[in-house]
């Protein structure tokens, strides 16, 4: 718009600018004489200054805001000026001004006012002069075509774009500098144009006369005669390359932004399934993150619980096997016996439950995966029967994985089992095994591992009982058949290994369930077998050792300490990690044994503190309920661990070692 106005102000001749859609006025002084008493005009839409002549300016307005260049000769208007009104005839031009985006936003027109008193033929010479003059002040090319289609007049800046002479810009054929690419377009476009005798734009790259090319927006429209007839056209022409340049650029960020959400497909259907496929496997992702979460909560709890049910347990085994190695009359025998079975039943449940939480300590190695299942064959054969068909399907020779060989031997003997149980009519179980890469999930770090899939063809499973499978005391064998944990202690295995567990399953088609363990290099030649525990051979506890017991269960201390007493240690209990530092020197213990899971200070602090206060104390850990890398920080990756519940053997199994080690 400033540069609009400033065209209009700064002429001399009378010019006009109607802006916005109510064609508020803007004039220079000239505009304003012409006026004359219809003044003040100045910011007022032209409807109001022109309103008795409103009903002919009006559609004129319309067409030049729709695109149009207009142009009248002698066209009568009343005026009033000085409270005399006369008749005058006007020339004038309409024009649209584009705004900074492109659109048409407002029109500027030239208005030469002649007398009635001039004659015709002085009237149009000085009609065209002025148009003329107004054509050659405007800043855009604006031409005349006659029915030839040669040029009858053009302006200033139409031969400054050309950079040649006003004679040889008439005569210029515009169709030799059109862009190439869009020559044969605007040819086409040019002539539909001219044969519909209605307005018509054209948008196309032309070369400058310095040689750079342009982008011109073209409007066009037919002149008429006196008499109505078509007498050729009249043109003018904007500027549009900062425009087409900054369209350019936006749709050039536009496709690199649609290239990149859409994976750099151009094909929308394609991105649009590509992009229902990737929320889908949000999706997934999202509901495996949630059962793993779901998982490690209820993992946590049942850890909790095996820790109580491991400190109820430790003093009622050790207790009956004391009973049962005291009484001698039959009848008490057996019932000691009966009781000291059921507890270490319930011991080996709280194992199981460890095993699904992953708090059980695993001794973690490269493992001959395809030699562990080799070696399973026979105990496979009677613990399935004949009635099922055992297959094996080795596709990794030589792979190890890194797992606890234990563990992994239980993990496959209980997938056996469970299938077993899925055909109760006979069918085949099938092991196999794979080295396959993953690329990671909410689950699974990204990496290289080793699949053992167990498959079977029997019953299979419904989506909802599969979502379950993993969840700890769920199954759906009989009451009295299963105790729930099978698939659980295997996804506990699978997870403390660092790999994970899927399932794969529909009803009537079988269940394949596949373990997925760490990659692992092969052990190197000579390497030491790892000794469960950290322990050697047991020996006797010397008599006489000073001990110190460090655990927060009252019965559990109670019982140890008692024990060892038995055996005639000198014992010094307490009831946590404070209690056992105050006491360290008084006490000076030979060996400590430590609970892990303790109020205050753990039992892994406490070590670290008794190691700076004594160095080479020799310490075990005796606990239900210990992460296996929280052990191995406190004193070492074959750090001795005596697991609750344990019996009156294991104790003294562990405390004849380490004190027999201790004094050579």
């Amino acid at each position: 718009m400033k540069t609009a106005a400033s065209m209009v102000l700064g002429s001399t001749l009378p010019m006009f600018l109607a802006w916005g859609p109510d064609l508020l006025m803007v004039f220079n002084d000239a505009y304003g004489d012409l006026l004359g008493d219809r003044n003040p005009a100045l910011g007022r839409p032209a409807r109001e200054v022109w309103a008795d002549a409103w009903d002919r300016i009006k559609p004129n307005a319309e067409r030049a805001m729709a695109g149009e260049t207009l142009y009248f000769e002698a066209e009568p208007r009343h005026l009033t000026r000085h409270g005399e009104g006369e008749t005058i005839w006007l020339t004038y031009s309409y024009n649209p001004v584009l705004g900074e985006d492109g659109r048409i936003v407002g029109l500027f027109g030239t208005v030469v006012s002649i007398s009635r008193n001039a004659d015709a033929e002085g009237r149009l010479r000085e009609s065209e002069e002025r148009f003329r003059l107004i054509a050659d002040s405007a800043p855009v090319p604006i031409w005349v075509t006659k029915l030839d289609r040669k040029r009858g007049f053009v302006n200033r800046a139409y031969v400054e774009f050309l950079g040649i002479t006003y004679e040889e810009a008439v005569d210029f054929d515009w169709r030799h500098i059109i862009h190439p690419d869009d020559a044969e377009r605007i040819r086409a476009e040019s002539l539909a144009g001219e044969s519909s005798l209605q307005p018509f734009t054209l948008e196309a790259r032309f070369r400058r006369g310095d040689g750079e090319w342009r982008w011109l927006r073209s409007i066009s429209q037919p002149r008429w005669g006196a008499h109505g007839e078509h007498i050729g056209f009249i043109g003018v022409a904007h500027d549009i390359t900062e425009w087409k340049l900054g369209n350019e650029a936006l749709r050039e960020v536009n496709e690199m932004l649609e290239r990149r959400v859409e994976g750099r497909t151009a094909d929308l259907s394609a991105a649009l399934e590509r992009l229902r496929a990737e929320v889908a496997e949000r999706e997934r992702a999202e509901e495996a993150l949630r059962q793993a979460q779901k998982m490690e909560a209820v993992g946590r709890l049942t850890g909790g619980i095996a820790h109580d049910f491991n400190n109820l347990l430790t003093p009622v085994i050790g207790g009956l096997e004391l009973i049962a190695g005291a009484v001698s009359e039959p009848r008490l025998k057996r019932l000691a016996d009966a009781a000291l079975e059921s507890s270490r039943r319930g011991a080996k449940l709280a194992t199981q439950l460890l095993a699904f939480s992953r708090i059980q300590r695993l001794r973690m190695a490269p493992v001959p995966v395809e030699q562990v299942i080799a070696n399973l064959s026979d105990i496979l054969s009677h613990t399935i029967g004949s009635g099922i068909r055992i297959m094996t399907e080795m596709g990794a020779p030589g792979v190890y994985a890194l797992c606890d060989e234990n563990q992994l031997e239980n993990a496959i003997l209980n997938l056996a089992i469970n299938a077993r149980d899925a055909m109760p009519d006979g069918g085949t179980l099938t092991i196999s095994t794979a080295r396959e890469p993953h690329a990671g999930a909410p689950d699974l770090a990204e990496g290289d591992y080793v699949r053992i899939t167990v498959a079977d063809t029997g019953m299979g499973m419904a989506p909802d009982i599969l979502a379950r499978a993993t969840e700890p005391f769920f199954s759906t064998k009989p009451f009295g058949k299963g105790t729930g944990l099978g698939l659980a202690q295997v996804y506990g295995i699978a997870r403390q290994s660092g790999g994970t567990v899927r399932i794969e399953s529909a009803e009537g088609e079988g269940t394949r369930v596949h373990i997925l363990l760490p990659d692992a290099a092969p052990p190197a030649e000579g390497a030491a077998e790892d000794v469960a525990g950290g322990r050697g051979p047991a020996r006797p506890a010397p008599p006489r050792a000073r001990i110190l017991v460090v655990d927060d269960d009252a019965d559990v201390r109670t019982f140890v300490a008692e024990t060892l007493k038995g055996f005639g240690h000198e014992v010094a209990a307490c009831a946590d990690g404070a209690e056992a530092l105050a006491r360290l020197d008084k006490a000076d213990p030979e060996l400590a044994l430590i609970d892990f899971t303790m109020p205050g200070m753990n039992g892994a602090e406490l070590a670290r503190e008794l190691r700076q206060r004594r160095r080479g104390l020799p310490m075990a850990f005796v606990t239900g309920y210990a992460e296996t890398g929280q052990l191995e920080a406190a004193l070492g990756p074959d750090v001795p661990v005596l697991r609750k519940p344990f019996g009156v053997a294991d104790l003294a199994a562990l405390v004849g070692t380490l004190i027999g080690a201790a004094r050579g």
